[in-house]
């Protein structure tokens, strides 16, 4: 094997190692901002395998997790059973209790007499409507959009190098 063939396959093996690296480091960013991270298993189940450089100068990277992972990526999951009534509470202290002008179980225009009551039965109520209404879990795609956006790191990064790495091998031979 030439000296520049070793050259070529021994930027193309470190840059893919970098590249794996970043990767695998913003795949799990994104799953941990979409929130995703119930358990660590998803977290800890992405890995990656770098095949080096052949002859050819065509080496080979791959990413696995737990395939349950990608079910947050599909187009829409059909609603089986009621949001957690906990996340409901929270979404409705967010937006404000004065947002809401009626308190399931009482007449428009009353309130229960304790905040909590309130906060929990609107909670509940904006709940069992989504379960009604079969409405459709919207994906949080994670996967794709963060994965393939960073490939044109890699292909800028592994032919600047390969550019000047050629720099240097035709001024090498032209003072030869």
């Amino acid at each position: 094997m030439s000296e520049y063939s070793a050259d070529f396959q021994r930027i193309l093996d470190e840059e893919l190692g970098n590249y794996a690296t970043r990767a695998l480091a913003a795949l799990a960013d994104a799953i941990q901002k979409k929130g995703l991270v119930f358990t660590e298993e998803l977290l800890q189940s992405l890995r990656s395998e770098v095949v080096a450089a052949s002859a050819r100068h065509v080496a080979s990277m791959g990413v696995a997790f737990e395939q349950y992972g990608r079910i947050r990526d599909m187009k829409g999951i059909n609603r089986t059973k009621a949001p957690p009534l906990e996340e409901m509470e929270a979404y409705v202290e967010k937006v404000g209790l004065d947002k809401f002008n009626y308190v399931p179980g009482y007449r428009y225009g009353q309130f229960p007499l304790t905040k909590a009551v309130a906060l929990n039965r609107i909670a509940w109520g904006i709940a069992r409507a989504k379960l009604r209404d079969n409405s459709q879990v919207r994906p949080k795609a994670w996967f794709a959009k963060t994965f393939y956006s960073s490939l044109n790191g890699l292909i800028d990064a592994v032919t600047t190098r390969y550019a000047a790495q050629t720099g240097t091998h035709i001024a090498a031979s032209i003072r030869l």
